[in-house]
């Protein structure tokens, strides 16, 4: 494996409909910080300006974001323009947008033993332990998805993103 002078810092986006959630990750082994951004309408300059402004502040390097969402973007209006602010944002810095498949993180989770959502969550929790008390209760089928899951989800496609990259670096050596 090649030494690196420095980790890059990485967020990673889980787009939802209103909201979206997101890690930042310094490394494959640090979590900066994780949360959720409302995206309430699609024309709404403050959320815009409020998205925009935390990316300016968290000042990732690159975006990971899941593929199927992306490609997907014209079937929900609502989260359209959000995405055209993220593309814009990283193209004006030069930087990359990565798209990573839900089989990516599925295979990733899938070698923990980890099949539902539920399983993943504990799984990071357990890798990350301040997320313990942000763990999401487990879902009943007749149940919606928790709010905090979208946080969940975003870094599990953090960490699948690096477990890819480390696993090509390891190839490329």
């Amino acid at each position: 494996m090649q030494l690196r002078i420095y980790d890059p810092r990485v967020i990673a986006i889980d787009l939802r409909h209103r909201r979206c959630g997101f890690a930042i990750f310094e490394g494959p082994r640090v979590l900066l910080d994780f949360g959720t951004l409302a995206l309430p309408g699609k024309d709404d300059n403050e959320s815009k300006a409020r998205l925009l402004g935390f990316l300016r502040l968290a000042d990732p390097t690159m975006a990971v974001v899941k593929k199927e969402r992306w490609e997907s973007l014209e079937a929900d209006p609502g989260i359209k323009p959000f995405a055209e602010l993220i593309r814009r944002h990283f193209d004006s810095k030069d930087a990359l947008i990565r798209l990573l498949a839900q089989d990516a993180v599925n295979t990733t989770f899938g070698n923990l033993g980890c099949t539902t959502k539920a399983e993943i969550s504990a799984a990071l929790a357990r890798i990350f332990p301040e997320l313990v008390w942000q763990l999401p209760p487990e879902r009943k089928p007749w149940q919606s998805e928790h709010p905090r899951q979208s946080v969940f989800d975003a870094i599990a496609l953090g960490l699948a993103y690096w477990q890819n990259e480390t696993s090509q670096l390891a190839a490329v050596s």
